[in-house]
C-alpha cells in the first residue's frame, strides 16, 4: 500500500516514468509517506540507510557503477544537509543523484517548530535544478507539482547529468497509507541530439590548427568504466599520445597504443626531454587527473594550446593556457577529429534551419555526410596531418622506462608496496574502489589487472563517503557477482564507518585497509610542524575489529609481512563480505613513498 499523499503519489509515479530504478532511503518520520511509497513501489529498489552523508554517498557509489540516476529520500530539518556534501561531489563527478527532501508545512518555518528550517533552494548552489513542490492539493495544484517534477528529473539526465532537489512539503497525518496504486502522470519528455557541428568559419580555423600540430596530448581525465570507446581511442595510435591514470578506466587500451599511462608517473621538471618534445597542443577529456607533476609541467610550457571538452561547455583553464571549449562528448569530440585526421569533414553536420539538430540522429548523421562532401570541397588537397614521431616515441618510451624502473623497486612492508602486491593477485575483471588521499596516489605506481573497473570520488577528492561509495559500487556489481575491493587508510574508513550501518550488506565488498593510525599523506607533502601527528594528521590507535564483529563482517589481520602474504589469497577468495585490516607504520609508509617518488625523476 502508498502513502495517500497526493504530492508522494505523483512524485513516485514520475520517477518510474522517468526510468528511475534505485533510491536510498534515510529513516525518519517526516519522510514516511515518501519512505512507504518508495519501498512498496515493485518497480524501484530500495536500500535502508540511517546516516544521510553515507546514504548519499552510496548512492554515489551506484551511480558509478551503473551510470543510470539514483533517488536519495531524507526527512526534514538537517537530514537534508547532511546530504549536501555528497550532492557536491555529484555535482563534480556530473552524477544524476535526485534528492527527495520531506519538510514542514511553509507557515511553520522560522517559527521556533521542531525540525524545521529553510530547505527549499538550500543546495542551489551544487544542483542542476531546484523545485518547492506546491503543499496544497487541487487541479492547479497538482498540473503544477507535475511540471516541477518533470522539470527537475529531466535536467539530472542532462544535457550534462548532475543532481537535483525536490523538496516535498507534507501536512498531518503522515501515516495513513490507503492508497492501493500510482496515478498516471503526464511525462514530459525532452529531446536531445548528440551531433556536434561548428559553424563554418570555425571549423576552418579548427581544421588548421589540427594540421599544424605535430605534437599532441590527449590528456584523459576521470570516466566511467566504458565511457569512451577504447577503439576509437586506439584509431588515434602513433597520430597523438594519450596521458591517463587508471581512473580514466583506460588502461586496457593502453596496452594496444603508444601511450604516457600513468600521468603521475611523469619524469622531473629536470629532464631533457621534457623541454626538447614538448607538446603544442593538449586536448582535455573526461573529468579531475591527480598528477600534480604534469599539471605543474604544463603550465610552464609558454608556447602551448589547450583544448577542453566538456558536454556543458564549462571553461576549464586547469593548465592556464586554455584557447578552445568544445561544449560536446568525449565521444563524439573523437570523432570529429578522427574525420579531421583522416583528411575528410569528420563528423560535422549541416547546420541548416535553427533546430534542425534537435529533429533525431538520423537526419543529423545524413547532414554529416552532406557536410563531408562540403567540406572536401572547401579545402581541396588537404593532406593528412604530420605526426612528430620522435615526440610519440619519447613520450611512450619514458613511460615504459618508468614502469620497468618501479617493477625493480624492492617489497618492504610499507603502504605503497603493499597496494603493488595486492594487484599483483587481484582477480581480473574485478571492481576497484580507490580512497581519496595516499591510497590512490601509491594505486598510480602500479599495473592493474585485465578489465578492472576503477572508481573513485574525485569531484572534490574529499576523503568523506569512500567506504559509502564502495558499498553502492559494490551493490551495483552484485548483480553480476563482480567483486569489488575498497583499498583505504584508516583516516577515511573510520571517517565513514557509518557505511557499514545497514540491516544488509553486500556480500561482495572487499575491504583492504591501510591503518598506519594517521593520514600519513602529510609526512610525504613535506609538513614539519610539532603539531602534525595530533593536530593535522588525525593520529588515532583505532582498529577495525571490534566494529567488524559488531557488523557481522569477516575479520583478518596482518602486521608482517609474512602474515599478509598468507592472508592475501584468504582475503581475496573469501565467502562474504570481508575486511583486512594491514597495519604499518607511519615513518616507513613516508620514507617508501618518498622513495618511489624519487625514482621518477
Amino acid at each position: 500500500m502508498y502513502s495517500e499523499k497526493k504530492s508522494v503519489l505523483q512524485l513516485v509515479s514520475l520517477l518510474v516514468a522517468h526510468k528511475i530504478r534505485r533510491a536510498i532511503v534515510c529513516a525518519g518520520s517526516r519522510s514516511s509517506p515518501l519512505a512507504q511509497t518508495l519501498a512498496a513501489c515493485p518497480n524501484i529498489e530500495t536500500y535502508p540507510c540511517v546516516d544521510e552523508r553515507s546514504g548519499a554517498f552510496e548512492a554515489i557509489g551506484l551511480m558509478q557503477a551503473t551510470g543510470e540516476p539514483v533517488a536519495i529520500c531524507v526527512t526534514s530539518g538537517s537530514a537534508l544537509m547532511d546530504a549536501s556534501p555528497a550532492v557536491a561531489e555529484a555535482c563534480y563527478q556530473e552524477l544524476p543523484l535526485v534528492v527527495l527532501s520531506a519538510d514542514r508545512p511553509a507557515a511553520w518555518i522560522d517559527q521556533r517548530d521542531g525540525q524545521t528550517m529553510r530547505q527549499a533552494g538550500a543546495l542551489q548552489n551544487m544542483v542542476r535544478c531546484s523545485v518547492d513542490l506546491p503543499g496544497q492539493d487541487g487541479p492547479e495544484e497538482e498540473w503544477h507539482r507535475n511540471r516541477l517534477i518533470n522539470m527537475a528529473l529531466a535536467a539530472a539526465r542532462g544535457p550534462v547529468p548532475g543532481p537535483v532537489h525536490i523538496n516535498v512539503p507534507l501536512t498531518e497525518p503522515l501515516f495513513a497509507f490507503t492508497a492501493r496504486e500510482l496515478p498516471k502522470e503526464r511525462v514530459l519528455e525532452v529531446m536531445r541530439s548528440s551531433a556536434f557541428h561548428l559553424p563554418e568559419q570555425q571549423y576552418r580555423e579548427v581544421a588548421a590548427e589540427w594540421q599544424k600540430a605535430q605534437r599532441v596530448l590527449l590528456i584523459c581525465g576521470q570516466m566511467r568504466p566504458h565511457e569512451l570507446d577504447k577503439d576509437l581511442l586506439a584509431s588515434f595510435a602513433g597520430r597523438v599520445v594519450p596521458v591517463f591514470e587508471h581512473l580514466a578506466n583506460l588502461d586496457d587500451a593502453g596496452r594496444r597504443m603508444p601511450c604516457m599511462d600513468r600521468a603521475d608517473l611523469f619524469a622531473g621538471e629536470g629532464s631533457e626531454n621534457l623541454h626538447k618534445y614538448a607538446p603544442q597542443l593538449v586536448i582535455t577529456l573526461g573529468g579531475h587527473i591527480i598528477s600534480k607533476r604534469l599539471k605543474k609541467y604544463l603550465r610552464s610550457l609558454d608556447t602551448l594550446s589547450h583544448w577542453h571538452v566538456s558536454a556543458d561547455g564549462a571553461v576549464a583553464d586547469t593548465f592556464l593556457h586554455l584557447t578552445r571549449v568544445f561544449a560536446t562528448t568525449a565521444s563524439a569530440f573523437l570523432r570529429f577529429l578522427q574525420g579531421l585526421d583522416q583528411g575528410d569533414g569528420g563528423d560535422q553536420p549541416a547546420q541548416g534551419e535553427p533546430g534542425e539538430a534537435d529533429r533525431g540522429d538520423q537526419a543529423g548523421q545524413a547532414g554529416q555526410a552532406q557536410a563531408g562532401r562540403r567540406h572536401q570541397e572547401c579545402q581541396p588537397g588537404r593532406t593528412r596531418r604530420e605526426v612528430d614521431a620522435d615526440f610519440v616515441r619519447a613520450w611512450s618510451q619514458a613511460s615504459q622506462r618508468l614502469r620497468a624502473t618501479l617493477a625493480r623497486a624492492e617489497f618492504s612492508f610499507t603502504d605503497p608496496m603493499l597496494v603493488r602486491e595486492f594487484f599483483r593477485h587481484m582477480p581480473p575483471y574485478a571492481g576497484l574502489h580507490l580512497a581519496n588521499s595516499s591510497v590512490v596516489r601509491h594505486a598510480q605506481f602500479w599495473d592493474l589487472p585485465e578489465g578492472t573497473q576503477v572508481f573513485c570520488n574525485r569531484g572534490i577528492n574529499g576523503i568523506d563517503g569512500s567506504l559509502s561509495a564502495a558499498l553502492g559500487n559494490a551493490e551495483a556489481l552484485a548483480r553480476t557477482n563482480t567483486p569489488l575491493f575498497c583499498l583505504i587508510g584508516d583516516l577515511s574508513f573510520f571517517y565513514d564507518q557509518n557505511a557499514l550501518w545497514r540491516t544488509r550488506l553486500p556480500e561482495n565488498l572487499r575491504i583492504l585497509l591501510f591503518n598506519n593510525r594517521e593520514g600519513n599523506i602529510f609526512r610525504t607533502l613535506g609538513l614539519s610542524s610539532p603539531y602534525l601527528r595530533s593536530h593535522i594528521a588525525g593520529a588515532s590507535e583505532l582498529r577495525a575489529a571490534g566494529l567488524c564483529k559488531a557488523s557481522g563482517i569477516q575479520y583478518l589481520c596482518a602486521e608482517t609481512r609474512d602474515a599478509f602474504t598468507r592472508l592475501l589469497p584468504d582475503f581475496i577468495h573469501a565467502q562474504g563480505i570481508t575486511l583486512f585490516e594491514v597495519v604499518t607504520e607511519a615513518l616507513p609508509d613516508a620514507a617508501a613513498s618518498r622513495k618511489l617518488n624519487a625514482l621518477l625523476v
